[in-house]
């Protein structure tokens, strides 16, 4: 793998275990939660191929335009987040099929979420100095212990 697509494929495919992108798998996230909303049961290997394939084509492309416009880890923080755990679809294709829109809510969530993450990188990182002492590892007990003192009882009747 070249260090282009190696950088891409940084998420780990929900259904298959494969490596995905971050579109790939905010789309599957999204259908797995439509689908066990609707109770239909869980989605069969590959679905995106088979029963599925136009909604998840369709989610691809709306998460493509908010990884587009904002960033993805603002994406999939969105969806991963308690704000985000009740949605079920991303976008919808529009009447003429010839591109995709992106819910309001979901886009002001992933919008406010890219404003936190911009707010977090601007802030100053406070280094902590390790102190300067060493380790010390604590000295033995000397067979003060419970267990030493049983061993010791034990070790007497033993030899009797």
């Amino acid at each position: 793998m070249n260090q282009k697509n190696s950088n891409i494929l940084k998420y780990k495919s929900l259904s298959t275990g494969q490596p995905c992108n971050a579109a790939q798998y905010a789309a599957e996230l999204v259908c797995i939660r439509k689908r066990q909303k609707e109770n239909c049961g869980s989605l069969e290997f590959k679905f995106w191929n088979k029963s599925q394939k136009a909604e998840y084509q369709t989610q691809i492309r709306v998460a493509s335009n908010l990884i587009s416009k904002y960033s993805e880890s603002a994406l999939i923080r969105y969806l991963n987040s308690p704000s985000g755990n009740n949605i079920y679809a991303l976008g919808f294709l529009h009447k003429s099929k010839k591109f995709v829109l992106a819910l309001k809510f979901v886009e002001k969530g992933v919008k406010e979420f890219h404003n936190k993450l911009e707010e977090e990188s601007k802030r100053e990182k406070k280094i902590i100095q390790a102190p300067d002492s060493e380790y010390k590892p604590k000295k033995p007990r000397g067979g003060k212990s419970l267990f030493s003192k049983i061993r010791k009882i034990d070790g007497k009747n033993n030899k009797k």
